[in-house]
């Protein structure tokens, strides 16, 4: 939910551009640090620079601006050498300082070398007269493009022009488009095919140049696409939603060849005096050449991902005509219908993934995710000239992560307080923190698992409690189920609860242990050792001494917190667990104190000695349950006792067979090893009051007891 919320959130932001500016810087290191200058540059840049305008000045006595005949020798000179297009960055929108001639003469050379010239669409007239703007697109509408399957909204309508004057607009090639289309930080990242006029589209300086160099007939869009077509030759400029194509910049101007646009008027003079060029034609042959500023004082600096500051304008329209050439235009996925199906796909994982796992888990999802994405923007531009969002995608990721782990946290930590509430007084501190570290071990709502269940009640505590005081009873009682309970959480058992005096408990649960019947077994034959020393230590206290009966059990229980639900108790229930609390009972009847089931004696293993007292009818059960005294573990049990145990066995055979006579001598010879033996004078009490004639009927020795245990 977290997630979701935080996600939606993160796409409002997103709706609104918040992460514009994010994703220009990105698309600029990219371009910084995975593109490399081409092999093929089709591009040549002559400049105007500081130390031009100084020569100009101090060494050939020219002034800015200079005289427009001098262009006119650089179209000469670039037209003999060869150049594929000669294309002037500069607007002749005022006639030449130096007269009507010089602009004559200037529209001469423009027309004999086909030269492309600049012109600048706008919003506003400015200085502009009404009837020069009028003139204006008189003049530019020959250049305009018949351009099929247009939409005039994806396009700003643009009605004023200012164009190179009529002298020459009327005999130039082509004209296009200078707009400079910077983002919020400045730089020109994007720049505009068409320059929609009223119902009239221009193309830009890059897209004059371009279609005349692959000779480009037609124009259309498709969907957000200018489709060039020509003879032979297809191109496809993609287009975002305001018509703008993305340029694909490979470095800053340094990577085309540059050279002085004053040398080059200089070559053509002295070719025309005899002398040899300051520069070889042959640089130029089969080039797109673009005339252009470079000089501080007039201010032509178009900044671009790799130089923010002064790249000449040149480069701005050189990039998006290279990139025309070679197809390689940039294409944004930035759009809300790419990004936002991604940012809840990415939040749901991560929300599962974080639900379902631990921290360092959903740490390294979410590294291995935010690595993905990365990768995937790095290939996706490298390899298609994609452009697809890191930004938001990254912090959604993070943001997601943050958060569910948080929420995980706190939520583990009302489990961990839960558990360490729950089972804290009642379970050893290692199966707590067992718990605590994994509470999936815990399973609530009930499970059912083979267990062993474990009673025990003080024989005849009402007649003791009824001598002391409450505060005595209390105190005895403190002492001694303190005891018992530390040596059941020692051998990992389960303290279920207590009713006055007895204990209840259990082993294989929470956590499940495979040796439970075993450490159950251990943890009351300790209890019983403990006993027998806390009575010690009573007699010389003068404080009534504890004799505890014990009833042990394993079979299928159903474990697991039950109860109302604001009230819960993790217990057991099930049959085994009542037969377990009728053993305890049980021994009573033969004056043993640990009495355990033939399923527990089984499932403990060997390394304990046990013997068999009877076979008992529970009430409400048909099958007789066979019963065990567990005496000690191997190796600390007398042999006198053992023996004994075993002629008890032996007189318990004939006496289930009927042989009343033979199993009384052989009772009767347990008590030399066991004196007093309480379980062997109840069976000889049983074969004195026995009835011949049921002997002599359908005797089997089950001992069916007058009440329910």
């Amino acid at each position: 939910m977290l997630c979701t919320l935080f996600t939606s959130l993160l796409s409002i932001f997103y709706l609104v551009d918040a992460f514009e500016s994010a994703h220009d810087a990105i698309s600029d290191q990219l371009q910084i640090h995975i593109s490399s200058p081409p092999d093929e540059k089709p591009v040549v840049y002559l400049l105007i620079t500081d130390a031009s305008l100084i020569e100009a000045d101090e060494v050939d006595g020219i002034s800015w601006p200079w005289p427009r005949s001098a262009y006119a020798e650089a179209v000469r000179f670039l037209n003999n050498a060869g150049a594929k297009e000669i294309i002037f960055d500069m607007i002749f929108s005022e006639r030449s300082v130096h007269g009507y001639e010089d602009d004559v003469g200037f529209a001469s050379a423009v027309e004999e070398a086909g030269v492309i010239l600049a012109n600048l669409s706008s919003s506003h007239r400015s200085a502009m007269s009404e009837q020069r703007a009028l003139e204006n697109l008189r003049i530019t509408d020959r250049f305009a493009l018949p351009v099929e399957g247009t939409d005039a909204t994806m396009f700003k309508d643009y009605p004023y022009i200012r164009a190179p004057v009529a002298e020459l607009t009327e005999r130039v090639k082509a004209v296009g488009d200078v707009k400079f289309v910077q983002d919020r930080d400045g730089i020109g990242r994007r720049i505009p095919m068409l320059i929609r006029s009223g119902n009239r589209y221009h193309p830009s300086l890059s897209l004059s140049a371009s279609a005349s160099a692959l000779g480009i007939t037609a124009y259309r869009i498709e969907e957000n696409e200018l489709v060039l077509t020509g003879p032979g030759i297809e191109r496809s400029i993609p287009l975002d939603a305001e018509g703008m194509a993305r340029s694909h910049y490979y470095g800053d101007s340094g990577i085309y060849d540059k050279y002085l646009l004053l040398r080059v008027i200089k070559s053509q003079i002295s070719i025309d005096e005899g002398s040899p060029p300051y520069y070889d034609p042959a640089l130029f042959k089969d080039k797109i050449v673009i005339i252009g500023a470079d000089a501080t004082e007039l201010k032509d600096f178009r900044p671009n991902p790799f130089n923010k500051s002064n790249d000449p304008g040149a480069h701005y329209h050189g990039t998006a005509i290279h990139n025309i050439l070679a197809g390689d235009f940039l294409q944004s996925r930035y759009e809300a219908i790419y990004v936002l199906p991604v940012l809840f796909l990415t939040s749901l994982l991560l929300a599962l993934v974080t639900a379902r796992f631990r921290a360092t888990t959903g740490f390294a999802f979410t590294f291995l995710l935010l690595a993905l994405n990365a990768v995937t923007a790095i290939y996706m531009f490298k390899h298609h000239g994609l452009l697809i969002d890191v930004t938001a995608t990254s912090i959604n990721l993070i943001g997601c992560f943050i958060l569910a782990t948080g929420f995980n946290y706190v939520t583990e930590a009302r489990q961990r307080h839960f558990v360490t509430s729950a089972f804290g007084q009642y379970l050893s501190p290692d199966v707590v923190k067992a718990l605590v570290d994994d509470p999936n071990r815990l399973l609530l709502g009930g499970d059912v698992r083979t267990m062993t269940a474990f009673f025990s009640d003080i024989a005849g505590f009402s007649t003791i409690s009824e001598r002391l005081s409450p505060q005595a009873l209390v105190a005895l009682l403190n002492e001694y189920l303190s005891e018992m309970c530390d040596i059941i959480g020692k051998y990992h058992g389960t303290v279920d609860k207590f009713e006055g005096d007895a204990i209840m408990a259990f082993w294989g649960a929470p956590i499940y242990r495979h040796d439970h019947a075993r450490l159950a077994l251990l943890a009351a034959l300790e209890m019983q050792e403990r006993l027998r020393v806390l009575r010690t230590k009573w007699a010389a206290e003068g404080r009534d001494q504890l004799f505890v009966r014990m009833g042990i059990n394993s079979g299928p229980m159903l474990v697991g917190n039950m109860g109302s639900r604001t009230r819960m108790n993790y217990t057991v229930m099930g049959d085994a667990v009542n037969l377990a609390s009728r053993l305890e009972a049980a021994n009573k009847f033969y004056g043993t104190n640990l009495m355990i089931s033939k399923k527990t004696r089984a499932l403990a293993g060997d390394g304990f000695v046990t013997r068999e007292l009877d076979a008992i009818q529970v009430v409400g059960k048909k099958k007789p349950v066979f019963v065990y005294e567990l005496l000690g573990k191997e190796g600390e049990v007398g042999k006198s006792l053992q023996h004994g145990a075993q002629l008890f066995e032996q007189a318990l055979i004939c006496y289930r067979k009927g042989e009343l006579f033979a199993a009384k001598e052989q009772f009767a010879q347990v008590y030399d090893h066991i004196p007093e033996d309480p379980a062997t004078a109840e069976f000889l009490r049983r074969i004195e009051a026995a009835d011949k004639n049921m002997v002599q009927g359908g005797w089997d020795g089950v001992f069916k007891p007058d009440s329910k245990m």
